[in-house]
């Protein structure tokens, strides 16, 4: 999967686009680098290249054959700790649905692998005009995509804004049997009513859960938790905990589940729903 400029190649000159668009951050990484030394420093550097280049080629791997419509309508940029995503969807090929369903498995796998990597994210993914190329990032759907990182993520999840949910929503009650098996169990409602990615999802390879990743997932947390001191810190990665342990339960009655998948927490209970799920 290479990385190309969401603008029509036929035509010079930058334009904007409806496209699916994604703003994810890496948790942390601010008060991780003012606080590191100097060695630590290239330490943190060689940690957060290592997880990037795992995640993409891992993106790459799974969805290679996957890729709806042409690559010209797709497009990443990494700068400092963001990534910035386009997907266009304003041409006959593909639908926005079909485009938004496609970014969200993208963003589920990057983000699982990453959080295996040590480093969680948080996001914002929408639907609207968005012009990415190598020297210009601009539309109103960046801006709302970066709005939705920075006020309403908060803890380590990729939040949708309501017209791209909607829109998921939609196609999963009202499409075809192949769209509605796609989108179910996509997305995850939050007790604060706003949907999110599923990223633990990313961990069910053909049809069955590997639990090897829910395992390394789990330690990830635990390690998290264990190495943060910050108060406003610690209930992101307890969040994290009850997202994890909300997973496995949903899954108690798959063939390899065990309770050791399970993190020990007080504050067992969680409002957290998945799409399509009783």
């Amino acid at each position: 999967m290479e990385l190309n400029t969401v603008q029509n190649p036929e035509v010079r000159q930058p334009r904007l686009r409806t496209s699916i668009v994604g703003f994810l951050d890496l948790l942390g990484f601010s008060q991780a680098v003012l606080s590191a030394t100097p060695e630590r420093s290239q330490v943190l550097l060689d940690k957060i290249c290592h997880a990037i280049n795992d995640s993409r080629s891992y993106v790459r791997e799974v969805l290679a054959n996957d890729l709806p419509s042409s690559l010209d309508d797709w497009s990443v940029k990494f700068f400092s700790d963001n990534l910035v995503l386009g997907y266009a969807c304003d041409t006959p090929v593909v639908d926005g649905a079909t485009a938004a369903l496609f970014v969200i498995r993208c963003v589920q796998r990057y983000q699982l692998r990453m959080v295996i990597n040590g480093l969680f994210l948080r996001g914002g993914l929408t639907i609207g005009p968005l012009c990415l190329t190598d020297e210009i990032i601009f539309g109103r759907a960046l801006v709302e995509s970066y709005h939705l990182e920075e006020k309403t993520a908060v803890v380590p999840r990729v939040v949708l804004s309501e017209s791209l949910s909607q829109m998921v929503v939609t196609a999963f009650q009202t499409g075809t049997q192949s769209t509605a098996s796609k989108a179910g169990g996509t997305l995850c409602r939050d007790i604060n009513g706003w949907w999110f990615v599923n990223y633990l999802q990313a961990a069910i390879e053909d049809q069955q859960v590997n639990w090897l990743l829910v395992q390394q997932h789990k330690q990830s947390v635990l390690e998290s938790l264990s190495s943060t001191h910050r108060h406003d810190v610690l209930p992101k990665f307890g969040w994290a905990c009850r997202y994890h342990n909300m997973f496995c339960r949903w899954h108690q009655d798959d063939p390899g589940c065990s309770v050791e998948y399970h993190i020990d927490r007080d504050d067992e209970q969680s409002l957290i729903r998945r799409l399509g799920a009783p």
